[in-house]
């Protein structure tokens, strides 16, 4: 009877760890890249941050998918980047809606790449990082350098790369560019083939339509770099329009 009980117990846990397995499977995690910049471009008028979603069901309706998002976009905390200024200073992370606000107000055009399908432990360090920002131990400087306690928006999301971190990503390239660079990493070094992933309808479900982001889709993404510092016209769609 013991032996019994303890096939009973394994075959139940194995059970449960298989039913636990599918219900894993069914999430999916994606990444939006983001970029913005000012024209004439100035350095102070240019950001990077990325939208980061959870994705659960089977159904193949996107608006009966349960989408949990979080964002990071690391800024001054009083949203006056001073792009010369040594010293580092408290910093604040938006969500991707108050960072749309912020960059739209200034007169900012915005791109987005993806939606990129992602691994579960690229989801899971984007949460470590984003709480590490929050949690007041981490200071803003435009140019942060190698302190892993100051960081620059490009810095703070470069962090989440699993093989290189920020060491990867010089200050070379600001805007669209240091965006598009991103971009072209997860295309290049992720785990999936992005070219058969298609998660367009996340950007309606998430509301990014509303607010005039020109997405580029990712056959158009360079597997070179193109130059620094500059994307030319036309390469993402038309813009829809902003929210009032």
């Amino acid at each position: 009877m013991r032996h019994r009980g303890r096939v009973w117990l394994l075959a139940l846990a194995a059970t449960w760890a298989a039913l636990s397995g599918a219900a894993r499977g069914e999430d999916r995690y994606y990444a939006i890249v983001f970029g913005s910049q000012s024209h004439p471009k100035l350095l102070r008028l240019t950001h990077t941050w990325v939208t980061f979603a959870r994705v659960s069901g089977e159904s193949t309706d996107p608006n009966a998918l349960w989408v949990g998002h979080h964002t990071i976009s690391w800024l001054p905390a009083t949203l006056d980047i001073d792009v010369w200024d040594p010293r580092p200073e408290p910093g604040v992370n938006l969500d991707v809606y108050q960072t749309l606000q912020f960059v739209r107000g200034q007169g900012q055009r915005v791109m987005a790449w993806g939606p990129f399908e992602i691994k579960p432990e690229v989801y899971q360090k984007s949460l470590d990082i984003m709480s590490n920002l929050e949690s007041g131990r981490v200071q803003y400087r435009a140019i942060s350098g190698r302190d892993p306690l100051v960081a620059d928006c490009i810095h703070a999301v470069a962090a989440i790369d699993p093989e290189f971190g920020r060491d990867h990503y010089p200050l070379i390239r600001v805007g669209f560019s240091a965006s598009r660079h991103i971009a072209r990493e997860i295309v290049l070094r992720g785990h999936y083939d992005q070219k058969r992933v298609d998660a367009s309808w996340l950007i309606p479900r998430l509301g990014l339509d509303r607010w005039g982001v020109e997405v580029v889709p990712t056959l158009a993404i360079p597997e070179r770099p193109r130059g620094l510092c500059r994307l030319p016209d036309g390469c993402g769609h038309a813009p829809a329009t902003a929210p009032e």
